[in-house]
């Protein structure tokens, strides 16, 4: 596992280079499969200093980057992967603050007893924010909606 951690290092490392990006790999680790059916995780962090570029807005080049370099690895150790590729915490620190902003605006919700619509264009930030809320009995999150004006509506249960 120890060597194909670090071919896959190298591919990252590489693929970065060759678009003229200088990366340094701060966090990367294999979860293996538990069952036979199931793909291993690969969790990456990548440091830079062209984030902001390298991410794009909404995150859309990061996750174009994931796919290939999924792709590459998959080509390159001949086994699939899942990976989660973040870079500088990007994804990190974005599910925090979706996490954040879920609970607050449930609290706003059972304060004022209205609704509260949360315009979240991606099925990961509507996923985030409908599992922060599953615990909770006083609110219920349901998406509505379909494509890009999918939307996350937040209600009070009222007993």
């Amino acid at each position: 596992m120890k060597e194909e951690l670090k071919n896959i290092e190298d591919i990252i490392i590489d693929f970065f280079a060759r678009a003229g990006f200088l990366a340094e790999i701060k966090q990367i680790s294999l979860k293996n499969k538990e069952k036979e059916d199931e793909i291993p995780l690969l969790m990456v962090n990548i440091k830079t200093n062209e984030a902001q570029m390298l991410i794009g807005k909404q995150g859309l080049v990061l996750a174009d980057i994931q796919l290939l370099l999924r792709k590459l690895i998959k080509k390159n150790i001949g086994q699939e992967v899942f990976l989660n590729l973040d870079i500088d915490n990007y994804k990190k620190n974005k599910e925090n603050y979706l996490r954040e902003m879920a609970q607050e605006t449930a609290d706003k919700v059972i304060a004022t007893g209205l609704a509260k619509e949360l315009p979240l264009s991606s099925p990961f930030d509507r996923k985030i924010v409908h599992t922060e809320l599953a615990d909770r009995l006083d609110v219920k999150a349901e998406s509505i909606g379909t494509g890009e004006d999918r939307r996350i509506i937040i209600t009070p249960i009222i007993e």
